[in-house]
């Protein structure tokens, strides 16, 4: 079953770099970033976004979290989105939600590049 899969999947690859299509997709040409979400100590929702790779020079780039906020006495939820302070390409940006939050999602911005 192994076998036939490999030559399956090296028959598509094959057939892919005739028809000049890349067998592999390949990475952006200047950098990237990459940004994680974790739980801190108390449960809250934080983003880390790290940018490594060739940027323009001035380039900056921050991270962005959305999460869901738990309000008032008769908790009605509200979507909510923040986001860290410029940073230079080669350093860390975090951002953190509140308490009572629920992580929606997150993400990098960058600019000048």
């Amino acid at each position: 079953m192994k076998l036939k899969f490999a030559v399956a999947t090296l028959a598509v690859a094959s057939a892919l770099s005739v028809l000049g299509a890349p067998a592999v997709s390949a990475a952006a040409a200047g950098g990237g970033c990459r940004t994680t979400a974790e739980l801190d100590g108390m449960g809250r929702p934080n983003a880390t976004s790290r940018c490594t790779g060739r940027f323009a020079s001035g380039a900056q780039h921050r991270a962005k979290i959305i999460c869901d906020m738990v309000q008032g006495a008769r908790e009605h939820v509200v979507r909510r989105t923040y986001r860290s302070d410029w940073a230079p390409t080669g350093s860390a940006a975090s951002v953190r939600c509140g308490s009572k939050s629920f992580l929606v999602g997150f993400g990098s911005e960058v600019r000048g590049a």
